[in-house]
């Protein structure tokens, strides 16, 4: 399917989808500090992105939104390592892009192979490695989440935000970090620092909440455990609620922002306390046991 061509060359006449010296520029400047110029580079790098995408029919496997989408975020976690004495900008970005839907494309082809008649005499023959074990595991996680997921949010293009952040988590195995999923949704869902990272939080204590039970039983935390770490927020909830509760709530919530609190009531929309009702032991069994009021957050 994918094929080169001579005409694409770095500020070439054939090529006007992709200002080389233009992207070179903002590169720079985003690299010495101009967080501001990532914007400007995700959009001069779109058109070529999306000339590839049609040029390689990358779009009758996934839509395009969803293409730029995994660019995006490809994109952001990459720029920083591009290095001009290596080549230029035009090729960095065509190579990330030829990547992404090279990625795309193997693994929509392999996933479409899987689904096919099983016969008796086949099933016999069949023998599961660990690494198909893991994979099926991991498809059968996605499974459970998508059918499993609820918020009270109603907001859509919040609520396509918590739906991508929930395939990119399974998508990358629960290895992205927390500040690259939500820089990448800032761009691909035009939301705001806080929000992004907001909504974040809120689609990781579902996904935990739902495989919570799951997991190995969790021994009891005692507060003065969480002295000098980043969990010490929690120590002064503790009198509300049993050892066991607690432990699950540490669990939930390690590495959240304690504005997770306030942000599971469906009428939280600020982080100010004199915005809110105050938080009682209400706020804790949402966290804990989900809100009863939530819907689910993809279609049945």
């Amino acid at each position: 399917m994918f094929t080169t061509s001579s005409k694409h060359h770095p500020n070439g006449g054939a090529v006007t989808h992709c200002d080389n010296t233009q992207l070179e520029q903002a590169i720079a400047r985003f690299q010495s500090g101009d967080a501001g110029s990532l914007g400007e580079i995700v959009q001069l790098v779109e058109p070529r992105a999306l000339t590839l995408v049609r040029f390689h029919k990358t779009n009758h496997y996934r839509s395009e939104d969803e293409l730029l989408s995994d660019v995006n975020y490809q994109l952001v976690r990459n720029v920083g390592k591009f290095d001009p004495a290596r080549g230029s900008a035009f090729t960095f970005v065509s190579t990330l892009i030829w990547n992404v839907l090279r990625t795309i494309v193997t693994r929509t082809r392999v996933n479409a192979g899987r689904h096919v008649e099983l016969d008796e005499t086949v099933a016999e023959r069949v023998s599961v490695e660990p690494e198909g074990r893991a994979q099926e595991a991991l498809e059968d996680v996605a499974i459970r989440l998508r059918r499993g997921m609820r918020t009270t949010l109603t907001d859509e293009a919040e609520l396509a935000t918590m739906r991508w952040y929930t395939d990119s988590f399974i998508g990358g195995a629960f290895e992205l970090r927390r500040h690259q999923c939500s820089n990448a949704a800032m761009l691909a869902f035009g939301l705001s620092h806080d929000r992004s990272r907001e909504l974040y939080d809120l689609t990781l204590l579902e996904i935990r909440r739902l495989m919570y039970d799951d997991l190995p039983p969790r021994k009891p935390v005692h507060p003065n455990q969480l002295l000098g770490t980043r969990a010490r927020w929690m120590m002064h909830l503790a009198p509300l609620m049993s050892p066991q509760e607690f432990a699950k709530f540490v669990w939930l919530a390690r590495d959240l922002s304690p504005f997770v609190l306030m942000l599971i009531a469906p009428e939280s929309r600020s982080r100010r306390q004199d915005r809110n009702p105050a938080i009682g032991r209400e706020n804790i069994l949402w966290v804990l046991n989900g809100h009863p009021e939530a819907k689910p957050l993809f279609a049945p």
